[in-house]
């Protein structure tokens, strides 16, 4: 089901454009699109799937000081990482934006858009899911997120999550950032899907 059929659709999607530039709304729009392409397959809920989708960067454009001011008052935990770079704050500000403005008290959206940056151990298939489609989403224009795609659909969930997650932790060792949820989702992928 397209995800302009999503109930909600309609107000999340009024709700991106009046925060988000149109570049990031179609960004949000072809995650929501890819990631509901596949939730029925893996066990998802298509509404879940799309709200996810729609939502996860919500508050990607914040100002350093906005998301920071946000944190705070959310009372999020926020460590050196995050206070040198600020932006890696979005997924979890997102998600309480999500949980309070928008009442959605769904604990799986909640901890999927909270996570879709960096992952973590034991992540919900949702989260797993959103993790992927943000990643790999049609429009994305590096090689690996067309990887990504052609593996899902050749050889499954399982090895397209933990090509994604091993390519996304290579890209953040290449900048040289560190990201030790990232290295534990991978690790912990490993073992899940073993």
């Amino acid at each position: 089901m397209p995800v302009v059929k999503d109930p909600r659709s309609t107000e999340f999607l009024r709700l991106l454009r009046e925060r988000l530039p149109e570049k990031r709304v179609s960004h949000s729009i072809f995650v929501a699109e890819y990631l509901s392409s596949f939730a029925r397959q893996i066990g998802l809920d298509h509404d879940q799937a799309v709200a996810a989708g729609l939502l996860h960067d919500l508050c990607r454009t914040l100002s350093n000081d906005e998301m920071l001011q946000r944190a705070q008052e959310y009372d999020l935990p926020v460590g050196p990482r995050q206070l040198a770079k600020p932006v890696l704050l979005h997924g979890p500000v997102a998600a309480e934006e999500v949980r309070r403005e928008l009442g959605i008290d769904d604990e799986g959206i909640y901890e999927a858009i909270y996570w879709h940056t960096t992952g973590r151990p034991e992540l919900g298939k949702l989260g797993q899911a959103l993790y992927l489609a943000d990643f790999a989403e049609p429009t994305r224009p590096y090689a690996e997120a067309a990887q990504t795609r052609d593996m899902l659909r050749k050889v499954g969930f399982k090895d397209a999550m933990l090509f994604a997650t091993h390519a996304k932790l290579h890209y953040v060792r290449n900048k040289n950032a560190d990201n030790p949820e990232g290295h534990a989702f991978y690790l912990w992928l490993q073992q899940e899907y073993a």
